[in-house]
């Protein structure tokens, strides 16, 4: 009960994050310019001290959806703090200014745009986060000039926290198999490359759930799966529509790469080489490892996809294929220049037709995530408070 109550409050919390019927993340970034207030003027004559500058801070609200930013801000996109008061004659210790507050969603992250350092990563709900520094009321130390508050631009990211992602090359079937887990969702799929452009969420229940059979052995409990636009070999170096989407793949419980058992090559045109199904396996883990490092040790399902399509001996290579997956021997069949150093590990693979509809295997997989979701949750939350001790220890 413990963990169908965590998974439908995960689900709750992308679906408030995204606020849009289609689940379909058109915007997953905003650019702000934050303005922390001045410290006021000091008064050198009578040793007269400036007010504090107001700061910028963010608090987490577990409500707020991702939109709602820039509607709160009435599309400025611009925060600022007031100015602390100068001292004067009949006040020598100027008045500090009140720091501005803002809300914003729960899971997101604020980098500073000039430097591209993590500014906060706002994950706790109702916890204030500090933005932007009011500058320190002039006095003898600053020579009575009032400090400048800190200015920048920042970029509000959010990722999404799906316990699947989907990651794959164009048109390896994402979409497809999307559609066959939840039928009643509408979802673009065509016969090209990039036909998913923004990220899309679907929420899949487990046969229990949707025949509600409450004899059944098996709880029932939803799962929140991301469809992310392709990727292609040099999206590291922004090639396609580069590797950014990627990010909504830092928080996500397990990956499912889906890989077109035929190969896959981008345009018929001779600049475009065609890549092998183990191939494409090996550049799409090269090309999350350049992304992040961690991202490729997740917990990973490979899906061969488009098995209809296949011959007899074809078959008889992606058996074998599915085999050498389950071991890190697989990487020693590669070619040299496209070897990944970090080698995902496949927990699980499996041959599908999403296009068909046959997909029971799969489903057989997501529903014993169940446990391993649990596992994971347990880990992470051990994981949590040991910070957290080592924090107070020291």
């Amino acid at each position: 009960m413990r963990l169908t109550h965590i998974l439908r409050e995960t689900v709750s919390q992308v679906q408030k994050l995204i606020k849009d019927d289609l689940k379909i993340l058109k915007v997953d970034k905003y650019v702000l310019n934050v303005r922390a207030g001045s410290g006021g003027l000091g008064l050198s004559r009578y040793d007269g001290v400036g007010g504090d500058g107001g700061s910028v801070f963010f608090i987490a609200k577990p409500t707020l959806a991702f939109p709602d930013i820039k509607k709160r801000l009435k599309n400025r996109l611009k925060i600022c703090a007031d100015h602390g008061e100068a001292s004067t004659k009949t006040s020598l210790i100027g008045q500090h200014a009140k720091s501005q507050y803002f809300d914003v969603p729960v899971g997101i992250e604020v980098v500073n745009k000039n430097n591209n350092t993590l500014i906060a990563r706002c994950s706790k709900p109702f916890h204030r986060y500090l933005i932007a520094r009011g500058g320190e009321g002039g006095c003898a130390k600053t020579g009575y000039k009032g400090v400048k508050g800190e200015h920048f631009d920042i970029e509000v990211h959010l990722k999404l926290r799906p316990n699947l992602g989907l990651l794959g090359f164009p048109n390896a079937g994402k979409s497809t198999l999307l559609q066959a887990l939840v039928p009643q969702k509408s979802i673009k799929i065509a016969d090209y490359a990039f036909t998913t452009i923004h990220p899309q969420i679907a929420f899949w229940k487990n046969k229990t759930d949707e025949m509600g059979d409450e004899k059944s052995d098996e709880p029932s409990f939803t799962l929140s799966i991301a469809d992310l636009p392709g990727i292609i070999e040099g999206a590291s170096m922004n090639r396609g529509r580069g590797y950014t989407f990627l990010k909504h793949l830092e928080h996500a419980d397990v990956i499912a790469m889906v890989v077109d058992c035929q190969g896959f090559q981008l345009k018929n045109e001779l600049d475009c080489p065609f890549r092998s199904p183990l191939e494409s396996i090996a550049l799409l883990n090269r090309e999350v490892e350049l992304y992040d490092q961690k991202l490729a040790r997740k917990p990973v399902i490979c899906v061969l996809n488009k098995i209809d399509k296949l011959n007899d001996e074809e078959k008889k290579k992606i058996d074998k294929l599915s085999v050498s997956l389950l071991s890190d021997e697989w990487v020693s069949s590669v070619p040299k220049n496209m070897r990944p150093t970090t080698i995902m590990s496949f927990e699980n693979v499996v041959q599908l037709s999403a296009k068909s509809g046959k997909i029971e295997r799969f489903e057989e997989i997501l529903t014993s995530m169940r446990s391993r979701l649990h596992a994971i949750r347990d880990v992470r939350e051990h994981c949590r408070e040991e910070r957290t001790a080592v924090k107070r220890n020291i």
